[in-house]
């Protein structure tokens, strides 16, 4: 085949899969084996640009899925530190996108021309497959070639017609490597003005620097790439107001000129569909949508109409929806009106039944729709797709299982229904046997795998259930709950899978940072490997989502407990040089630190355990008066429950804490321990706070720690003595107090 014949192979192959309802992994396989193909027969690349390959990245979206390809399972470095902050769900502001052409410098303007447009329509390809890394790889390497060069920034300016202040309003700039000459008038879809009362129909900067409210015309293919790049904000960040503001200055941008009829029909296309979820702006959204198919379906007579060798141009290097997809995205529109009726028209005459359904459901018409779809039926019986819209509508599964057999069992569809009515009816095994069928005909379909993986969890088929979730965070790998699941049957695996099982944990916290389950089993998974630094964290982080409900309850005592005798105990060193041991130490001791006394303590007051706990680390670090302050803390969470002066568990429970207590005053309250105090330099005038300096000096831990003992024992004497005096306990405190007056 003529190198040329393979890049139009691939454009076939890709309109075929445009038209499927569901992309078949197989026609993707078709398509990039046919760029890869092509590229061979490309001009040659000059130096410095890597490209000797243009498949994807993460091939395991092209081949089948095993553990072996998932990054870094059996790497996960305890060291690295996992981000516990809080995490917005608004997109991150895109960086400056200078082109890097310097390689290109020596090439032909032809072939840079060439390897552009080759590499758009592959970027194209990939952003239509939901691969928005590659997508985005491919099309930065495609404004290398064209020497494209745009930078997102902001400039002061109005955006309503009252507004009385400039503010900063994001806008992009954007200039073609070779200057744009157009000598004739190309046709060109309207562009309808917005009419609004209070909103601007453009934006009024305050500076009138042309490059801002006039810039130059771009090169046809560089509009693509902006077009490329707006398309990939969307898909790499999610349906949030901020992804639509950072995708507006790109439309903007190519529609301050016009140009190629498919280009600006582009640009108006993602104008509306931006502007559709606003109040002020859906009514133009609407009318444009419509106006872009009235174009196509029935346009006016006399008007100016771009001719087909025009619209063709650049259809391959756009997203740009066929006729009957467009038409479909207006009636959806209709439908978000409440226009239902006229939604129901379209669909009718495109024939797309599953629509048509969900619009007579929305009228209460499902009768009608069924007798629809029954009369279809009898003029063409072996349509599965009908067959699988009858059950849908019935809800008998017989439906969907003549549908699989008259398809000659190729209808995915057909299985992904029936799998999910078993999965509703809890008849788990028939559940995973359809997906199983579904998944083998259309593996990227997402949604199939992860029913598949649930399904699978339910039965305790746990292997079956990770490859199944490999499949989805291949596809996804922004689904948290995908990599939760999947940690869990890695769990369930056995032992030597706990190692995939953080890996697969510590992906899903990056997703569902709010969740303190996760996090919880991130901490716990994380402990069982002896990785203390990411447990510490983790408890952090779970401390951070659930004190303010849980309180101390918050905080799991047993893991808490672990922490601390591992690193007080030398358990957390073991088999390791003595460099290396110090310094792991004193990275944990940083990090515990953080936890008891940022964290812990300035949220938990009322557990006397957990006060213990603290206590044992204060002890180890020989810091004595942190030490005895825990006691007292958890001497108090007991002493100052109402019960105590009534109730015979309680009163035991504070006479072991005030007994407890004062052996602690004993021990340490004539230890002495350095600590650091304000100078007596800083007395001196003019001198900063923050140059203020400390000396190091010896104190005692409590000097009068014999009173603070007998105050402890006489306060808790006299709230028991109503209720308890003569028992086995009260005597205990009488004891201990005549004991501290006899030392004296």
């Amino acid at each position: 085949m003529a190198p040329s014949g393979l890049w139009w192979a691939a454009r076939a192959v890709l309109a075929q899969q445009s038209l499927l309802d569901y992309p078949a992994q197989s026609l993707l396989d078709q398509i990039i084996e046919l760029f890869d193909t092509a590229r061979e027969y490309m001009p040659k690349v000059p130096a410095g640009v890597m490209l000797d390959s243009v498949r994807s990245v993460d091939d395991t979206r092209a081949k089948h899925v095993d553990e072996a390809r998932v990054p870094q399972l059996d790497k996960v470095m305890e060291d690295e530190p996992i981000d516990t902050e809080h995490v917005d769900d608004a997109a991150p502001v895109p960086e400056p996108n200078s082109s890097n052409s310097d390689a290109w410098d020596n090439v032909s303007v032809a072939d840079r021309e060439l390897w552009a447009r080759f590499l758009l329509e592959l970027g194209v390809v990939y952003s239509q497959h939901s691969m928005p890394l590659d997508s985005k790889r491919m099309v930065k390497l495609a404004q290398d070639a064209s020497g494209l060069q745009w930078q997102m920034t902001g400039a002061r300016g109005k955006r309503t017609r009252f507004q009385t202040f400039d503010t900063t309003q994001l806008v992009l700039l954007a200039k073609s490597a070779r200057r744009v000459d157009r000598d004739t008038h190309e046709a060109a879809p309207e562009a309808l003005e917005l009419n609004d009362d209070v909103l601007l129909e453009h934006l009024e900067f305050t500076d009138p620097d042309t490059e801002i409210s006039n810039p130059a015309d771009l090169q046809t293919i560089d509009k693509c790439m902006l077009l490329a790049f707006c398309l990939n904000v969307q898909n790499e960040n999610p349906a949030h107001g901020l992804t639509s503001e950072q995708m507006l200055p790109f439309v903007t941008r190519v529609l301050q000129h016009t140009g190629n009829w498919s280009v600006y029909t582009m640009a108006l296309l993602l104008r509306s569909r931006l502007e559709r979820s606003k109040t002020r702006t859906v009514e133009r959204a609407t009318l444009q949508l419509q106006q872009l198919v009235d174009q196509i379906t029935h346009p006016l007579p006399g008007s100016e109409e771009a001719g087909a060798g025009e619209r063709m141009q650049y259809v391959f290097a756009l997203s740009l929806p066929s006729q009957w997809a467009l038409e479909r995205e207006l009636a959806e529109q209709f439908i978000s009106l409440g226009v239902v009726r006229s939604a129901l028209d379209i669909f009718e005459r495109l024939q797309m039944w599953d629509d048509v359904i969900s619009c007579y459901t929305m009228l209460g018409q499902t009768e009608v729709a069924e007798r629809i779809v029954r009369s279809e039926l009898e003029k063409t019986p072996d349509r599965p797709k009908l067959w699988c819209i009858l059950g849908d509508l019935t809800k008998d599964p017989k439906h969907w299982h003549h549908a699989w057999e008259v398809s000659g069992h190729r209808y995915a569809r057909a299985m992904r229904t029936l799998g999910s009515y078993n999965f509703a009816k809890y008849e788990f095994a028939e559940s995973v046997e359809c997906y199983e069928n579904a998944v083998r005909l259309n593996p990227l379909y997402e949604n199939s795998w992860y029913i598949l993986g649930c399904a699978s969890m339910s039965i305790e088929q746990w292997d079956k259930a990770a490859r199944a979730f490999l499949h989805v965070v291949s596809i996804d790998e922004n689904n948290g709950e995908s990599w939760n699941n999947l940690a869990t049957a890695y769990l369930r695996m056995g032992p030597e899978y706990r190692t995939r099982a953080l890996h697969a944990l510590r992906e899903a916290v990056k997703f569902l940072h709010d969740s303190w389950r996760v996090w919880s089993n991130f901490m716990h998974v994380s402990l069982s490997l002896g990785m203390l630094s990411l447990s510490v964290q983790a408890m952090g982080r779970l401390v951070d989502l659930r004190a303010g409900k849980m309180g101390a309850d918050c905080v799991d005592l047993d893991v808490l407990r672990s922490i601390i005798s591992a690193v007080s105990h030398g358990a957390a060193f073991a088999g390791m040089s003595e460099a290396d041991a110090k310094a792991k130490e004193q990275r944990l001791i940083s990090q515990i630190d953080s936890l008891l006394v940022r964290k812990i303590e300035a949220r938990i007051t009322s557990s006397a355990p957990v006060w213990r706990a603290m206590a044992d680390y204060w002890f180890w670090r020989n810091d004595f008066t942190h030490c005895l302050d825990c006691y007292i803390k958890a001497y108090r969470c007991i002493s100052n429950m109402p019960q105590v002066s009534y109730a015979p568990p309680v009163f035991n429970d504070a006479v072991d804490a005030a007994l407890e207590l004062v052996s602690m005053y004993e021990n340490f309250g004539e230890k002495t321990q350095v600590v650091r105090v304000p100078s007596e330099s800083n007395d001196q005038d003019g001198v900063v706070p923050s140059e203020r300096k400390t000396v190091a000096v010896e104190q005692l831990v409590c000097a009068d720690w014999k009173h603070q003992a007998k105050m402890v024992l006489r306060g808790l004497i006299g709230k028991g003595k109503e209720s308890f005096e003569g028992t086995p306990a009260y005597t205990k405190l009488v004891d201990a107090l005549n004991e501290l007056r006899s030392g004296n």
